[in-house]
This record gives C-alpha cells, sequence and structure tokens, in this order.
C-alpha cells in the first residue's frame, strides 16, 4: 500500500492514523523511486557484483533506513537471496519493515511517488494506493513555511495542478488501485471516512485510529522536520480554513487562477468569480506552455553537445 499526494496535503496524518492500527505499518518517506530508482544509470547492470553492492550500500545509508529500525547486516544479506533488480530492493525493504513491525500490511509513504505510480504498479501488481487531496489554497499556505517552497504562489500551485492532471490520466486499470481521500473530510468526518478507506484496504476500522496522535511511533522526525509538528495533536478542524487568514486576497486570485479547473471538479468552492480568473489563467498557462518549450530546447542542446 502507498500513501501518496502532493507534499503538505496530510500524507503523514494519514501514516499516523493507519499506522495506530494492530494490522497496519506504513513506513515513513523512503523517496526510494526517485533516490534509486531514477538514478538506475548510475547504478548501471546490477547483475554486476560491485554495481549492486554499491546499490545495496546506497540504501541502508540513507537516514530513513536507520529510521525504519531495520538492521543493515540482515538486510544486506537478504539482498544477496533476491532477484537484482529495483522493484524487488523496494519490495524487500518494505517486507523487513513489517517483519519488524509484526504486521501483515506493510505500507510506505512518500508524497513525491504519486508521479511513480505506473512504475511502482508494474513492481508491485497487486498494490493499492491512497491518494489524499487537499484544497490548494491551504497546500500552497503551508508551503510557505517550509524550506523547499519556490517562493512563488503560482508555481507552488502549479505543482499541486499537474499533480491532480496527472492521476486524472493514469489508466483506468491503475486507477481502480486508487482511492482518493479529501484531508477535509478526514478531519470533519474521520471515523466514516476511515471506514471507508479500512474497506478498500481490507481490514476492520479500529476505533484506536482515532487516537492516533497518542501513538509514538518514532516514524515522524519533528526535530528535522518542525512543520510537521500538528501530527501530535488530535485532529483540528481549525486548520483546515486557516488558510483564509493567512492568505493575502491576491495570493487566493493566483492560487484560484491556476487551479480553478481542478478545484471545481473536487468541490473546492471558488473565493473569485471564474469570469474574473479566466484572462489571469489564460496568461498563466501560455506563460508555462513557453517556459515549457524553451526547458525542451535547452535539453535538445544539451544532448546534442
Amino acid at each position: 500500500m502507498f500513501l501518496v499526494g502532493t507534499p503538505r496535503s496530510g500524507t503523514t496524518l494519514l501514516q499516523q492514523i493507519l499506522n495506530a492500527h494492530s494490522q497496519i505499518a506504513i513506513a515513513p518517506e523512503t523517496n526510494f523511486m526517485k533516490k534509486f530508482w531514477r538514478k538506475r544509470r548510475l547504478y548501471k547492470n546490477l547483475s554486476n557484483d560491485q554495481n549492486y553492492q554499491k546499490l545495496i550500500s546506497d540504501i541502508v545509508k540513507k537516514p530513513v533506513f536507520a529510521e525504519m529500525g531495520l538492521n543493515a547486516d540482515d538486510f544486506r544479506q537478504a539482498a544477496l537471496s533476491i532477484t537484482r533488480d529495483y522493484g524487488s530492493l523496494f519490495n524487500l525493504l518494505l517486507e523487513k519493515f513489517a517483519e519488524l513491525k509484526k504486521t501483515s500490511i506493510v505500507g510506505e509513504k512518500t508524497p513525491e511517488h504519486l508521479r511513480y505510480i505506473e512504475m511502482i504498479y508494474k513492481f508491485f501488481p497487486s498494490a493499492l494506493f491512497i491518494h489524499i487531496v487537499r484544497d490548494p489554497r491551504a497546500v500552497v499556505n503551508s508551503w510557505r513555511k517550509v524550506p523547499w517552497s519556490s517562493g512563488n504562489v503560482i508555481d507552488d500551485t502549479r505543482v499541486w495542478h499537474r499533480n491532480m492532471i496527472f492521476i486524472d490520466n493514469l489508466p483506468a486499470h491503475i486507477k481502480s488501485s486508487i482511492m482518493r481521500i479529501n484531508y477535509e473530510k478526514l478531519v470533519l468526518e474521520p471515523e466514516q471516512t476511515l471506514k471507508k478507506m479500512c474497506n478498500f484496504i481490507g481490514v476492520e476500522f479500529e476505533a484506536q485510529m482515532l487516537e492516533f496522535h497518542t501513538v509514538n511511533n518514532n516514524l515522524v522526525n519533528v526535530d528535522r522536520e518542525p512543520w510537521k509538528v500538528n501530527i501530535r495533536q488530535p485532529l483540528n478542524p481549525k486548520l483546515i480554513n486557516q488558510w483564509q487568514s493567512e492568505l493575502s486576497p491576491s495570493m487566493i486570485f493566483d492560487i484560484e487562477a491556476v487551479a480553478w479547473f481542478q478545484m471545481i471538479r473536487l468541490r473546492y468552492p471558488l473565493n473569485t468569480p471564474l469570469f474574473k480568473l479566466l484572462p489571469k489563467s489564460l496568461k498563466i498557462y501560455f506563460s508555462e506552455n513557453k517556459k515549457n518549450q524553451i526547458n525542451q530546447q535547452i535539453k535538445s542542446l544539451l544532448r546534442i553537445k
């Protein structure tokens, strides 16, 4: 099972809630696809012992490996007896985590794995994906408090918008393995939402899931990621509309100008009438297309060199 979504949409909250279930263990952000699979050209042919050992060493050196509580020597030894490919190593990582946690269901939470769903599905054909969605105005407002924001409201909103389009364009057979959870419904109607999610996963709902904040599973490093401090608190409906008092009217306008189509589809009410948004929306759309064309031209030139 994989928890995905635009960063700051509630994936960490969902991880904590699911980890409070007696049969489920959700690993923290491994970023396996970006850190390892995407760099497969660097590791080259894994049938070569040196290349394979290099990949294994890089996996166990990542801070998240220690945070998962895994044993490096045990993992290295087990890796020698499996098929030498990325899917098998990713599977081994999660299997070892499940063994440690003594659960029948294992999962992983990396928000950016949303963009790798098709490849992950090839690795794990029976996998389930839970995609959590949050109001883009709340997401962008939250991004203003983290170090990896672009610092630009329009650019940050584009990330949310592209992710929604990406999910929409996935093949139907993969979409059937994805459940969408709305952050707002999770917070306002937690028991009802979690019962539906448990049914999707194939487990019984457990009331202790609602007491997730009392469970200390050491899988969220608040010291390293202080913006996740609310994870130690009960569900707070006040956070849903916090963006209304923290974003300026012009920021809200810009976010809606980028994301209005998906917002309407997902039933997030617009603050601004659509006819007022469209001129800015078209301007943003054409400027992004021009930027993409320039980037493609630069990449082509680099390939020629």
